[in-house]
């Protein structure tokens, strides 16, 4: 159930990379809100459990944003995302090819 909602996930970022530089739902993704948060809210947000599985996997938004243009690579890229049945230490590189 996890691996699935992951998958989800990214495919909707790589959706969402693909839009007009305009879209509100692209501004949304890089936007980071000032001050703190408010009392016993976590610490942990969306957009921080995405930046965490970019380390995970040894990437960035860059590489992410490059790869997410051309849709059979990306469509590869979430099929294998976890596929080895545990999260994280998963290399782009190692299914895609690399990026420059």
């Amino acid at each position: 159930m996890v691996i699935l909602l992951i998958r989800m996930r990214w495919k909707w970022i790589g959706h969402v990379i693909r839009r007009d530089q305009n879209a509100i739902t692209k501004m949304a993704l890089h936007w980071t809100p000032k001050g703190k948060r408010k009392r016993r809210r976590p610490n942990n947000t969306w957009r921080r459990t995405v930046e965490g599985e970019l380390k995970s996997m040894y990437n960035s938004w860059d590489t992410i944003e490059k790869m997410a243009k051309d849709r059979q690579k990306w469509r590869a890229f979430v099929a294998a995302l976890h596929a080895n049945g545990s999260p994280g230490r998963m290399s782009v590189n190692q299914y895609i090819g690399t990026y420059s």
